[in-house]
């Protein structure tokens, strides 16, 4: 699911009400889960979703340390299968120490885009039924975004991806537009027009 619109518009500000980290104004929200059973969304729900936000959210120390945070008891061949799956197995292979590799605070030593795969990478590693992932392709370049977007959709997850870019909505089975204090579906005919801009 594809969450599209201007900047400053509420893209993220939705995704931290799905997580129950903020509560709405007015309103509740509410989420069915697959026996039917409807849960208020809050902390209580949290464990649902694995978020990925924008910008970089690494600490300082070992790649394997940063994706444990998440799952302390995790094998390394579970954090290579998460690094594989996130696009990031093949430049962490290539670091002397592999997932042992140390980085600085903020994923100094790496690029943006190999943060943010670690990021994706650690995302894996709680194995909830739901991704939200918050600009995450914004420091992908389009290969490794499809990559990583078809490998998350063939794992079965349900994926909201916040984005600005109209390639992500090929891949997405509906697509949210969210602007003015509204949220709308586009249409194919829509979803057609973004994608052909391309």
């Amino acid at each position: 699911i594809a969450l599209v619109g201007p900047s400053g518009e509420g893209k993220t500000t939705l995704l931290r009400l799905l997580l129950g980290l903020m509560q709405p104004q007015t309103g509740i929200m509410e989420l069915t889960d697959a026996r039917g059973t409807v849960h208020t969304l809050g902390s209580q729900t949290r464990r649902y979703f694995s978020y990925v936000p924008q910008g970089n959210t690494l600490l300082a120390g070992s790649i394997a340390q940063n994706l444990r945070m998440v799952n302390p008891k995790a094998s390394d061949a579970e954090i290579i299968a998460a690094l594989e799956g996130a696009c990031a197995w093949d430049f962490v292979s290539q670091m002397p120490g592999t997932i042992h590799a140390k980085l600085g605070e903020g994923g100094m030593g790496i690029s943006e885009g190999q943060a943010q795969r670690i990021a994706i990478a650690r995302a894996l590693m709680r194995k909830a039924p739901a991704m939200l992932l918050d600009e995450i392709t914004s420091a992908l370049d389009m290969d490794t975004e499809q990559k990583v977007l078809r490998y998350l959709m063939n794992l079965g997850v349900t994926c909201i991806v916040s984005t600005h870019r109209p390639s992500v909505l090929t891949m997405c089975t509906r697509a949210y537009r969210v602007e003015d204090g509204r949220i709308t579906q586009l249409s194919e005919e829509e979803i057609g027009r973004l994608t052909a801009a391309m």
